[in-house]
């Protein structure tokens, strides 16, 4: 039966109390317009006709104590309820009862009463207590509900995903659906009951938004001279409103340090005035924003500390900055440190390193491949070049670190062999970048219509093979001997790196150096004579070829 209004106008509706996450109650039975019922005060009890202690527009608590296996007289109870003007019937499950029983639910969709359930883990007390301090000060109650809904979303931050609950738990709690818009003007996490057709109409509202705003701070700073709009950072406003064709809109710009802002935005598509959404959408949206900036920085910051940990441990791990205690045999790096990023070597492990004429971009492009494929793994810029360790399946490796575009032809990865434990990894990183110089020298050779991107260390040349397997320390006294003996000489570095690159062709080398041939000639006549280098004696020839390859790449 309809609910009579209550004689003093209450400030509290059943809806409000169901809202409340601390609570935890779940309405079973009843529709829509039963939240909007005004509520005047609660009481629990265990007897028989109940009604005489209990005003109307109360709720009544039972544990059920009386009614285990009496359905007739569940239903009477229902009707006497019902009868006395009661807002809604709360009961409480796993202290006699499992779950609700079926007569008493069919009763209270008879007498149009509204039913609901209370978990175990909240008391009686704490209902009666949350509505009696919610009527006995209108302010007092809003006040005590906006805190205890704050306190439900700063909750969010313990999960495993913060920003994702934040916006889960936001939406029913603002009878909207809900979206993260990131700074890029993507969609970032979604409430689970918002539809495609509202998250367009929410990702066009915040483009036109930004758009304006940012043509408004160039027009604005026009008058300050050229240059001026370029150079000024836009400040957008912090919240705005929006129509669409499924109801009212709000977006709240959430800064994260001086770069551009994201968007938590939302849709009211069923908004009740009795519910809890409906008058604190605004102040919900903004606590929200600030425990959602919270998230980000912390998600930010601890993904630098974690860049950061992996920077020092690819450094360690590959000796990157050698030591004469680097070895062979690991480098300093340690297979528990490795295992704190992921990288236990359950598969196998490999080093690649990149050259690129856009290093930021194919550094960009390597971590997004990296995590759709699933692949473990750390990367850093050193010497102009990106140094990736990388632990996925061996069929997995060359499409991942691959990448050849039109407009940047100029990226060339060597990659080392497959590295089963943390002592391999040192040379693997010697492997990776003897394989990267002679990709490089090859291409310097052909044609770049036929330019290759990508070599394994397997298919290196012999020399490379060999230079790579020794390390840098046993080799430096006898190749910074031979290089000093071929610097004396003017161009002699670059005529010989000419002359050996072009498989000793003499016309092939002067093109390269841009001189004549006979000027070509004397030059190699100068380092047999000058030097006493035959260049003739496959041996010499052989001397002066590795010292410079390893010239090259010191």
């Amino acid at each position: 039966m309809p609910l009579e209004k209550p004689a003093t106008g209450s400030q509290l509706t059943l809806g409000e109390v169901l809202s409340q996450p601390s609570l935890g109650l779940t309405l079973i039975s009843g529709v829509e317009g039963d939240k909007l019922r005004p509520v005047t005060g609660a009481h629990s009890f265990e007897i028989s006709h109940p009604t005489r202690w209990f005003s109307s527009h109360w709720i009544a608590l039972t544990t059920g104590l009386r009614l285990k296996g009496k359905p007739e007289e569940q239903r009477l109870l229902v009707e006497e309820l019902a009868n006395a003007n009661i807002c809604a019937l709360g009961f409480a499950l796993d202290i006699n009862f499992k779950q609700v029983p079926t007569a008493l639910i069919e009763a209270a969709k008879e007498f149009e009463l509204p039913l609901f359930t209370v978990p175990f883990a909240t008391g009686f007390a704490e209902i009666i207590a949350f509505i009696n301090q919610s009527l006995l000060s209108p302010n007092v109650g809003a006040l005590r509900r906006f805190v205890s809904v704050q306190d439900y979303l700063i909750d969010a931050l313990l999960s495993q995903s913060p920003i994702r609950s934040l916006v889960e738990r936001l939406a029913p709690l603002v009878s909207s659906e809900v979206a993260f818009v990131t700074r890029e003007l993507a969609v970032g996490f979604t409430s689970d009951n918002i539809r495609r057709e509202v998250l367009n109409a929410i990702l066009i509202e915040v483009s036109r938004h930004v758009e304006i705003e940012k043509a408004n701070a160039k027009a604005r700073s026009g008058s300050r001279g050229k240059g001026a709009a370029e150079n000024q950072s836009v400040t957008l406003t912090q919240i705005f409103e929006f129509e669409t064709d499924f109801g009212p809109g709000l977006a709240l710009a959430v800064l994260d340090g001086d770069r551009d802002p994201s968007w938590l935005t939302l849709v009211q598509t069923n908004a009740i005035p009795g519910e809890v959404g409906f008058h604190l959408s605004l102040p919900l949206i903004r606590s929200a924003g600030h425990i959602l900036s919270i998230a980000l920085q912390t998600r930010n910051e601890r993904a630098n500390e974690k860049r950061a940990l992996e920077r020092a441990l690819l450094i360690e791990s590959l000796a990157i900055k050698p030591t004469r205690a680097s070895s062979i045999r690991g480098g300093r790096g340690s297979l528990e440190r490795l295992i704190t990023v992921g990288i236990d070597f359950s598969k196998p492990v490999f080093v690649a390193v990149s050259s690129s004429d856009d290093l930021k971009r194919h550094q960009a492009d390597f971590r997004r491949r990296s995590e759709e494929t699933g692949a473990i793994e750390i990367d850093d810029v050193h010497d102009e070049r990106l140094i990736a360790l990388i632990q996925c399946e061996k069929a997995s490796i060359e499409p991942l670190v691959s990448q050849f575009d039109a407009n940047y032809p100029s990226t060339f990865t060597g990659i080392s062999r497959a590295i089963d434990g943390p002592n391999g990894l040192v040379l693997g990183y010697r492997e990776a970048l003897s394989a990267l110089s002679e990709l490089e020298a090859n291409n310097r050779k052909a044609s770049s219509l036929n330019w290759q991107h990508l070599i394994r260390f397997e298919d290196v040349k012999m020399a490379t093979w060999l230079l790579a397997q020794v390390e840098p320390v046993a080799l430096e006294a006898k190749q910074k001997t031979k290089v000093e003996q071929l610097e004396i000489e003017k161009h002699t570095v670059a005529t010989l790196i000419a002359y050996l690159e072009c498989n000793l062709d003499i016309t092939e080398a002067a093109k390269r150096l841009a001189i004549h041939p006979n000027s070509m000639r004397y030059r190699l006549n100068k380092v047999r004579e000058g030097l006493g280098i035959d260049l003739d004696d496959f041996e010499e020839l052989v001397d002066v070829y590795l010292s410079l390859k390893r010239h090259r790449r010191s």
